[in-house]
C-alpha cells in the first residue's frame, strides 16, 4: 500500500492506477492517497482481493535528529494516533534484515502514525519526545490494523524524506493533492508572493530524491515479493519453535 503516485513509481514503470488494485510480478499495488482512512480502505481492498500480507511503502519524516534524508527504517512496531501499538511479523521483518545487511544501512525502532501532515521542527521535537519513534507518517498503523483483523503478516518500510530540523512549508503542504501531485495553480502564485519558497522547494525534492533512490534500491533487490515467501516464513517459524 502506497500512498503517492511519486513513492509508487519506484515499484512500476508501468501506468499507476490510484484507487484500485494493480498486479505486480510477485504482487499487488494499491497506490491509496494520503491517510489513515484511505489505507485503511486500501487494506482492506487487499484483503478482499486474497492478500496473504500487507506492506506500507514510502516515505517518512524523520523525528530523530541524527536520520538523514534516505536513510531506510524497518520499523519493529508502530504506534497508532490513539495509542494502539502494532508490532510487524518478526519472522518477515527478520528475513529482510538480513536480506539487506550487506546492501544498506538500516534503522529499526519505532514508527509513529500521524493524523496530520507533520511539517515543524517543533512538531517533529514533541513527537519524538512523547513517543520514542525515530519516524512519521500518516499510513502505516492502519495498514497494520487491517493486518491485525485480517490475521496476516504486516511489514512497514519507508526511507526518510523530511529531516527531523526541517520544515516542510505550508504552502507546499497545500499544493499537493491527496495522491502527493502538485497542484501547480496554488503554488505559484503563493510562490510569486513569497519568493523563498522556492529554495524551500528545491530543498525537499533533493531530499525526496534521496528516498526515492533509496526506495528503488531496496524494490531491485528484494522483488517485488519483499521476501515475503511464504515457506521461507514457515519454515523460520519451525526453526524458532
Amino acid at each position: 500500500i502506497v500512498a503517492t503516485f511519486p513513492e509508487a513509481r519506484t515499484l512500476t514503470k508501468g501506468r499507476i492506477i490510484a484507487g484500485e488494485p494493480m498486479r505486480l510480478a510477485g504482487g499487488i499495488l494499491f497506490v491509496s492517497g494520503m491517510g489513515a482512512e484511505r489505507a485503511r480502505a486500501a487494506g482492506r481492498s487487499l484483503v478482499a482481493c486474497g492478500a496473504d500480507g500487507l506492506i506500507s511503502w514510502g516515505g517518512a519524516g524523520a523525528l530523530d535528529p541524527g536520520i538523514a534524508s534516505g536513510t531506510l527504517i524497518l520499523p519493529e512496531k508502530v504506534f497508532a494516533p490513539d495509542g494502539s501499538v502494532f508490532p510487524v511479523d518478526p519472522v518477515w521483518h527478520h528475513l529482510l534484515c538480513r536480506g539487506l545487511e550487506s546492501v544498506i544501512e538500516v534503522r529499526k525502532g519505532i514508527l509513529a502514525e500521524s493524523p496530520l501532515l507533520v511539517t515543524t521542527r517543533a512538531q517533529k521535537a514533541s513527537l519524538f519526545q512523547t513517543t520514542g519513534a525515530i519516524a512519521v507518517d500518516m499510513e502505516s498503523a492502519s495498514v497494520a490494523r487491517v493486518a491485525k483483523e485480517s490475521s496476516i503478516p504486516f511489514l512497514a518500510i519507508r526511507a526518510v524524506a523530511d529531516e527531523a530540523h526541517r520544515n516542510i512549508p505550508p504552502l507546499l503542504s497545500k499544493s499537493l493533492d491527496p495522491f502527493g501531485r502538485l497542484r501547480f495553480s496554488q503554488l505559484l502564485p503563493g510562490l510569486w508572493k513569497y519568493p523563498g519558497g522556492i529554495l524551500d522547494f528545491l530543498r525537499l525534492a533533493a531530499d525526496f530524491q534521496n528516498t526515492r533512490r533509496t526506495l528503488s534500491r531496496i524494490a531491485l533487490h528484494t522483488g517485488d515479493h519483499f521476501l515475503f515467501l511464504s515457506g521461507s516464513l514457515a519454515h523460520a517459524r519451525t526453526g524458532a519453535a
